[in-house]
């Protein structure tokens, strides 16, 4: 029996495409759409629905990385593979224990936390890292320089891979609002940065979803990769031609807009 019709893939295909051209543009991996969309669309089991939402968000993360990390040069490597290697391990625990807590509550939980971001970052305060003291990075990349408050980040940064390990989506849409306002780091680096927040994380809650024993339909998952993947090309090209003020009035508008529709799926699921 056919598991998506062409009528479906009508919808997703573009869809796919949509969300990672608008995501891309400012760093993010866009699982609060996709996972929704795919609900909304199809009729598979939740966890099979989550793990596909992973992969592409890993295919999206792949491109955005390329380009961010080569083309615009804001990925501050060292800072992006430290903070990867937490969410990498914590992504993979919450993806292979996603069955012991109910998706209802992660859901409620991310969009309070994603609204509670959008108020800080439209406040514009920051919490100010102290030079030398245990704990604060100082960081150079390109002709930027700034200081990190690299430990406070580090267990919410675990807590948040977990969470979002087992819900289905990169978690990077609150990793990076921590970074920048507990972290310290500047917003272009914070969002190239968080490319590689959301390969690691994708990946590694993928691989966590496949060991459970959740496997979709590939043949659909690359067709949806596809899309997806011509999406985050354009849309990660097109960030540097965006100006600054923008670049925040979108990051801003995206955590509320996310955060809204997650509440809404909660509902109407």
């Amino acid at each position: 029996m056919e598991l998506i019709s062409s009528h479906q893939l009508m919808i997703l295909l573009p869809g796919f495409f949509c969300i990672a051209f608008v995501f891309s543009m400012f760093g993010r991996g866009g699982g609060e759409f996709i996972l929704p969309l795919l609900i909304s669309i199809l009729s598979l089991p939740y966890f099979d629905l989550a793990t596909i939402s992973l992969f592409l968000i890993f295919s999206q993360g792949l491109v955005m990385l390329i380009v961010y990390g080569g083309k615009h040069k804001l990925v501050d490597w060292p800072l992006a593979l430290a903070l990867s290697l937490i969410i990498g391990t914590f992504a993979f625990l919450g993806g292979y224990f996603s069955f012991y807590i109910k998706p209802i509550y992660l859901k409620g939980t991310f969009a309070v936390v994603l609204l509670v971001s959008a108020y800080k970052i439209w406040q514009g305060k920051k919490v100010p890292a102290k030079i030398g003291r245990f704990g604060t990075w100082h960081r150079k990349i390109a002709d930027e320089e700034y200081d990190m408050n690299f430990l406070y980040v580090v267990v919410p940064v675990a807590i948040i891979a977990s969470v979002a390990g087992m819900l289905g989506i990169s978690g990077c849409g609150l990793i990076m609002p921590l970074c920048i306002l507990a972290g310290g780091v500047p917003m272009r680096i914070a969002i190239g940065s968080n490319t590689m927040l959301v390969l690691t994380s994708s990946g590694t809650s993928f691989l966590g979803h496949i060991a459970r024993g959740h496997y979709p339909p590939w043949i659909y998952i690359m067709m949806f990769a596809g899309a997806t993947i011509v999406g985050a090309l354009l849309g990660s090209r097109t960030h540097m031609k965006i100006r600054d003020e923008y670049v925040k009035k979108g990051f801003i508008t995206i955590l509320i807009v996310a955060a809204v529709w997650m509440v809404i799926k909660i509902y109407l699921k």
